[in-house]
């Protein structure tokens, strides 16, 4: 039974669940704000391995402060559980997204991943690993902001490990070859982990594939996928190559930090966009995928970037609107909002 309240949080409903316990939405009384509460499996708290695993988790988060990541506000131990009180992402993850409206196109794509690498660039300069890098672990807000979450396996570089010998840690699909070959994880793992994660979101599969884990794990160590633009030919050639050299087998290969791979996705972004802003685009793609948002998001976007999205999102059948002139303009923008609005709306209904 979840509790009713979390040191000064009440709680409103559960969001979900997940290996390591479950999340609710709270509300955080004093200061009237929304909070997610991450809280752990009353029988996973019986191991002192993971319960020490979740205290990194909260200990990891405390160090960051980024934009892009999610912040932790408290740790709070009742009834001999585990609760990580942490920023409330009104949105969806990237694997839902991606499962219910199919491949992301190429500029949603470019600024989502250079959100990520920012905020990993962050994390390894905090001397920090992620080590789960996938689209679970990425949400967008109706807000139009990235945040990267989930630090439940993250690495302190200055620390000692907990894994034992031998066991693997992270998600099988997202591992590098290096990981897999016993080798320790480093920065460039995590890069590893990004361009497989930009891979599935442009392409819809995986890079990597197999019936059973030991398939799977030898397609990755062997390095042999389908160049990205051979299943997702709407990518452009540059985004492509940028998504393909997080692939690369050697990890002197990759780039060499993320913060590199931010700026190049940030350069391929902005020519993409047009003029739209990173932000924008977002709230705007998240319109397209049906998800409501509030008036005051709306309303950052103007007409004319509501238009520079109309075929954007491929597959959505969007035909090329010409907007009016003169004093009609306005009029015809905010028609334009209230139906995307209702349409979110409705789509809501059905989900």
């Amino acid at each position: 039974m979840a509790p009713r309240k979390v040191g000064s949080c009440r709680i409103v409903r559960e969001l979900g669940r997940g290996g390591m316990g479950v999340v609710f939405e709270a509300f955080q009384e004093g200061l009237d704000r929304r909070v997610a509460i991450k809280a752990l499996d009353a029988k996973l708290a019986r191991s002192r391995e993971l319960t020490e695993r979740f205290r990194r988790e909260g200990r990891a988060y405390a160090q960051l402060r980024h934009s892009a990541v999610v912040a932790v506000h408290d740790m709070v131990e009742k009834d001999d559980t585990l609760y990580l009180v942490t920023d409330f992402v009104d949105g969806a993850d990237l694997a839902k997204i991606l499962s219910k409206g199919g491949p992301i196109d190429a500029s949603a794509l470019a600024v989502i991943g250079a959100r990520v690498a920012e905020a990993l660039d962050y994390v390894h300069f905090n001397k920090l690993l992620h080590r789960d890098v996938k689209p679970a672990n990425i949400m967008l807000s109706r807000d139009g902001e990235v945040k990267l979450m989930d630090f439940g396996i993250a690495k302190d570089q200055t620390a000692s490990d907990l894994t034992r010998v031998g066991m693997l840690v992270g998600s099988p699909s997202y591992l590098s070859p290096e990981v897999l070959a016993g080798d320790p994880a480093d920065p460039r793992s995590d890069i590893w982990a990004l361009g497989v994660t930009l891979y599935e979101l442009a392409a819809g599969e995986k890079p990597f594939r197999g019936n059973d884990a030991e398939a799977l794990f030898d397609a990755i160590r062997s390095g042999g996928h389908a160049h990205l633009r051979s299943v997702a030919p709407h990518v452009p050639r540059g985004l492509a190559r940028i998504i393909e050299r997080c692939l690369e087998h050697k990890p002197r290969a990759r780039w060499k930090t993320a913060g590199m791979l931010a700026r190049e996705l940030d350069a391929c972004a902005a020519k993409l966009l047009r003029g739209m802003h990173p932000q924008a685009r977002i709230v705007a793609f998240m319109a397209h995928r049906g998800y409501a948002q509030r008036e005051e998001a709306l309303t950052r976007i103007d007409a004319s970037s509501l238009l520079a999205t109309r075929a954007a999102d491929e597959g959505e059948g969007t035909a090329p609107v010409v907007p009016p002139s003169g004093g009609s303009l306005w009029r015809w923008a905010v028609a334009v909002l209230v139906a995307i609005g209702v349409g979110a709306a409705a789509l809501l209904v059905h989900l």
